[in-house]
């Protein structure tokens, strides 16, 4: 893989090119834009570019440092992510990145530090990597990512060279879909189009029943049933989906795992895993709220304009047509209070409680 293989974003990867033809690399680089639509990608593959010791001007994927980054066994490259049950990055992980990378690099010309959902830093962790920013250690480069890239201190944003992706045409998004898993065209097309360009979202909706979970419960609401028993149906089944959900993780985090290391290595090593999951959970009660607000979003969409064409759940434009003269807003509105409340951690039973009786209203 490399530069070239990163899909509908042709800014972001000439921006990209012309970094390693002239050699000229920031020592801050924010790449913003939606999820799943290839910065993850893109940084992977910059890293490797830039310490690629065969290729000219991008990876090569066969040299020992390619391969490295490739593996994530790379002492030069480190990944730093949100984490603990708020999901945050802190002021000692900032201490860290900032400490490790006083040093020159170990074994490649560049150390790279790439820092997922960069918008998830504390106040005081912003503060302490502004100060790195501000006199950067040579032959680092951080690259921050984030889909919010407002959440960052103006004076980090304005130290960093923005490379903004957009979201993924649908069809590639389809071709993706029909590589991954064999879909028809049709069935590619419609996940496409809810997905809104993300192909990490449009690939978890082929391989779980979410999408389905949310029809049905949208459809039985407004064929008029229990809201309250409807979300207890509902968050039964979120609680079955998130134990199946940490037991993967769990399995796949400790078949990784070392036994090696101090008792306090171990205990922080399970915190870490034990946050990640958590983190990861969180992510999913939040996707079905999107889901859920794709569907009522299109319901009033198409109340007003009767259009298919600006549907994203175009293959159910006849159900969606049983929505209209609805009070499309307020329903809106409390999916998007459920969003903040999933945020700070209120428990699930009270928030899908509240919100069921708000689109059965």
């Amino acid at each position: 893989m490399s530069l070239s293989d990163l899909k509908d974003q042709e800014v972001p990867r000439r921006l990209l090119r012309n970094i390693l033809q002239q050699n000229r690399v920031p020592n801050g680089l924010l790449f913003w834009g939606p999820e799943g639509v290839g910065k993850q990608f893109a940084a992977i593959e910059l890293a490797k570019a830039l310490n690629c010791t065969e290729g000219k001007g991008d990876a090569c994927d066969q040299c020992l440092s390619c391969r490295k980054i490739m593996s994530g066994n790379h002492p030069d490259v480190k990944i730093v992510a949100p984490s603990g049950k708020v999901r945050n990055i802190n002021v000692d992980t900032i201490d860290f990145i900032t400490e490790l990378s006083a040093y020159r690099p170990f074994q490649s010309e560049w150390r790279i530090v790439i820092v997922q959902d960069a918008d998830r830093m504390r106040a005081d962790a912003q503060n302490h990597f502004l100060k790195t920013l501000e006199e950067p250690p040579s032959k680092t480069a951080f690259i921050l990512q984030t889909a919010f890239p407002q959440h960052l201190l103006p004076t980090i944003r304005s130290r960093c060279q923005a490379v903004r992706f957009g979201s993924l045409q649908p069809a590639t998004v389809a071709r993706i879909l029909q590589r991954e898993h064999s879909l028809d065209d049709k069935a590619a097309h419609a996940i496409a189009l809810v997905s809104q360009g993300q192909a990490s979202r449009a690939l978890d909706l082929v391989t779980t029943n979410k999408r389905e979970s949310v029809l049905d419960m949208a459809a039985r609401l407004r064929a008029g049933e229990d809201p309250l028993l409807l979300s207890g149906v509902f968050v039964s089944h979120l609680k079955e989906h998130m134990d199946n959900l940490k037991s993967s993780l769990k399995s796949e985090l400790e078949s990784g795992a070392t036994d090696e290391g101090t008792r306090e290595d171990l205990e922080d090593q399970k915190k870490e895993q034990d946050a990640y999951i958590e983190g990861q959970v969180r992510r999913d009660y939040l996707e079905y709220l999107y889901l859920f607000e794709t569907w009522y979003r299109d319901a009033w969409v198409f109340d007003v304009t009767r259009d298919e064409e600006r549907l994203l759940n175009r293959d159910q434009a006849a159900a969606l047509a049983q929505y209209a003269g609805q009070e499309h807003s307020a329903k809106i509105t409390a999916i998007e209070k459920a969003w903040v409340y999933i945020e700070r951690n209120l428990s699930i039973d009270r928030v899908f409680r509240d919100l069921f009786f708000a689109l059965a209203a």
